[in-house]
């Protein structure tokens, strides 16, 4: 243990919780946590970098952010402070991030492809006292007149506080903001106490057993999933974290880590079907798969953040390498429900899981999903009327929509995004558009029909796929080609004889461009602002009604202009 720190232990957080085993005594906080693993094995590994350029023990990691700390302290960060953090998927994050809560700040992270001026206001709101940047990233205006930065580069040379001494929080301190990605409106901050976070990594780790193990940041730290497992879970979990600076080598780190616990986006497990579907073809055995793609020594495959299209779930099944569905909210410290390493895919398809040990979870009478857990948020930093709305008699309003099947939680859509159309029909285009999306030829889509008489999609083809069919060149001629319009057709007819009548897409345009976050039509999480969508094609929206007829089967428009 580094000299001057202490281990607190606090009557068990988890006696007696429901689904959890009953503890006596546990680590409170993200720090006791971590100094409980430090004292227990110093010389575990604890923290890489892809390129092997860093590895740190448990003993060596504290050493370092203990150091940093103090030079926090020096540079005025004092208790109650925020701290901002715009570094990517490298070491220097995860130990920043650790110094900023032993100087006792509260830090929080900036996603590094979202514009300057949109950083700075998340910074100016947070009122942080310290900016530490990759200088890589930083760019003019990403920071407000005032707030003093360091890079990362600097962190080893910074001067110390010899009077400096390591902050002890409290359970209820808030250890991090997340904002929100801001779909709707403006980004909201989520503030996350250290007792919630250790809730959640004790939770996941009694489904699956996170001591010892290996897992890799790879995903933006902004977003709560690369928080709890590309950091905490070291801190609370016990595991060793490998960091992915380039997404182009991701594969071969996990080829190198062998991670027991790994999660990804849909995107990601499409892409690695895409490959493995290749290798198949090219004679390579289902035994070979996991290995090809450092899987083997996965005991848990997670996808989450958005819904993951039931063919690829399907092979992915069909391998050996079922992926378990997690569902939750930055509100909800990630993870609310689950499926574990023991549920089979025939049971637990469609669905989300059953709630996380120490979780309830109910349906409200109009659909909505209402969680309730010590893993919940302390509500939205600066925002009380959003907190009153959100946090109700101990529950979290999500906004989801779900049912239950079975013990099994199955979410229908959002409660905002509802369709209305002009026949008073209740549709939820999230449901649609998944049936869709899980055709290999549909990269995105967006379903409209709010008080129109029946619905329509704007449709972005995965272009890859096309080339799989000898659609190669301009993405503006690939989608003109009679080819694609056959494809995107079948495509359509397939979804639309699973769909209810109302459900049913009339009319349809196959765009040439990707929706990016650049062009402000996602989020930085990659969640489709279908306002901001819709407003932009609103033209081709109304040519499309303009010339369909709903008793026609599904038509082709490309776009115009």
């Amino acid at each position: 243990m580094v000299p001057g720190t202490t281990v607190r232990w606090r009557p068990g957080l988890w006696a007696g919780a429901p689904g959890l085993p009953s503890v006596r005594w546990m680590p409170d906080t993200l720090l006791s946590a971590f100094d409980a693993h430090v004292t227990a094995d110093p010389d575990a590994v604890a923290l890489c970098s892809g390129d092997g350029a860093v590895r740190w023990t448990r003993r060596e990691y504290a050493a370092r952010a203990l150091r940093l700390a103090s030079a926090f302290g020096a540079l005025g960060v004092r208790p109650g402070d925020t701290v901002a953090l715009l570094i990517g998927n490298r070491p220097e994050w995860q130990l920043s991030d650790l110094a900023a809560l032993m100087a006792g700040a509260t830090p929080f992270s900036l996603y590094v492809t979202a514009p300057p001026p949109e950083s700075a206001e998340l910074v100016a709101r947070a009122g942080a006292r310290l900016v530490v940047a990759d200088p890589d990233l930083l760019r003019a205006g990403h920071v407000p007149a005032g707030v003093p930065v360091v890079t990362v580069d600097e962190l080893d040379r910074l001067p110390t506080d010899p009077a400096f001494v390591r902050h002890e929080p409290e359970p209820d301190d808030v250890a991090t903001l997340i904002f929100t990605s801001g779909t709707t409106g403006r980004p909201k901050s989520v503030e996350l106490t250290h007792s919630a976070i250790v809730f959640q990594l004790r939770a996941l780790d009694s489904v699956v057993g996170l001591e010892g193990g290996t897992t890799v940041s790879y995903l933006p730290h902004a977003h709560i999933v690369d928080r709890v497992i590309g950091h905490y879970a070291a801190l609370v979990g016990g595991t060793g974290v490998t960091t992915v600076a380039d997404p182009a080598t991701l594969f071969e780190v996990l080829r190198q880590v062998r991670p027991r616990l790994f999660t990804s986006v849909p995107r990601i497990w499409q892409r690695i079907e895409r490959q493995m579907r290749e290798m198949l073809r090219d004679g390579v055995t289902h035994e070979q798969l996991a290995t090809r793609f450092g899987l083997d020594g996965a005991r848990w495959l997670v996808t989450g953040s958005a819904p993951l299209p039931t063919p690829t779930h399907e092979f992915f099944d069909s391998v050996g390498l079922p992926l378990h569905d997690l569902w939750g909210l930055s509100e909800t410290t990630a993870v609310a429900t689950y499926t574990g390493p023991d549920d089979a895919y025939r049971d637990r398809a469609g669905t989300v899981g059953r709630p996380l040990p120490g979780t309830t979870v109910r349906i409200d009478d109009d659909g909505e999903i209402l969680v309730r857990g010590p893993h919940l948020a302390r509500g939205y930093r600066g925002d009380p009327q959003a907190t009153a709305d959100s946090f109700v008699d101990g529950w979290f309003r999500t906004g989801d929509l779900g049912e239950w099947r079975g013990g099994f939680l199955r979410v229908t859509g959002r409660k905002k995004d509802l369709i209305i159309t002009a026949g008073g029909e209740n549709i939820s285009p999230a449901r649609i558009e998944d049936v869709l999306a899980g055709s290999p030829v549909v990269d995105q889509v967006l379903v409209v029909g709010d008080g129109r008489p029946f619905l329509v999609a704007l449709l972005v083809p995965d272009f890859a796929e096309l080339a799989r069919h000898g659609l190669h060149g301009d993405p503006e001629d690939v989608v003109a080609d009679p080819r694609t319009r056959v494809l995107v057709e079948k495509a359509l007819d397939t979804a639309n004889r699973t769909l209810g009548r109302a459900e049913r897409i009339r009319a349809h345009a196959v765009l040439p461009r990707a929706w990016t976050g650049d062009s402000g039509e996602l989020t930085p999480t990659l969640k489709l602002r279908r306002a901001a969508v819709e407003q932009g094609h609103r033209a081709l929206g109304d040519e499309l009604y303009a010339t369909a007829r709903p008793g026609e089967r599904p038509i082709d428009r490309a776009p115009t202009g």
